[in-house]
């Protein structure tokens, strides 16, 4: 397994309910060049969690933090539902002990948002900040 370091939250931009799956998805990362969906996991606007990209392998989400990242990417533009935030606390949950099973060198994930590490980008397009303070004092 790779060294993970960083989460990495998304969302896919679009609201039309024929892109709430991950296979549209990855069409549009194929027509950019990619080989398949960039994102590890894409959760749906009921809540479905759906595997993208093998974790083992690294994403394409982010530029220059592909490699030590994990990107899980929320459908949808802005009107996230409440399915959809309890998905990402229950995947959060299940990533953070899979890797401290596997070990991953005693690193706990930090979580981010796309904006973050992209100036031009307002993804994942929620208060992100405030859903990671209140998961952590949850977890």
């Amino acid at each position: 397994m790779r060294q993970i370091n960083k989460i990495i939250l998304h969302c896919s931009d679009s609201d039309r309910k024929e892109d709430d799956d991950i296979k549209v998805i990855n069409e549009w990362h194929l027509k950019r060049g990619f080989a398949g969906v960039g994102y590890h996991f894409f959760i749906t606007k009921n809540g479905s969690i759906q595997v993208g990209r093998k974790l083992e392998l690294p994403g394409a989400h982010v530029l220059n933090h592909n490699a030590d990242s994990i990107g899980i990417c929320l459908s949808g533009r802005k009107d996230f539902t409440t399915m959809q935030y309890n998905a990402l606390k229950q995947l959060l949950l299940s990533l953070y002990a899979d890797l401290r099973r596997v070990g991953n060198n005693n690193v706990v994930p930090s979580i981010h948002g796309h904006c973050e590490f992209d100036l031009h980008k307002t993804c994942p397009n929620f208060n992100y900040k405030q859903f990671i303070n209140d998961f952590y004092a949850q977890a």
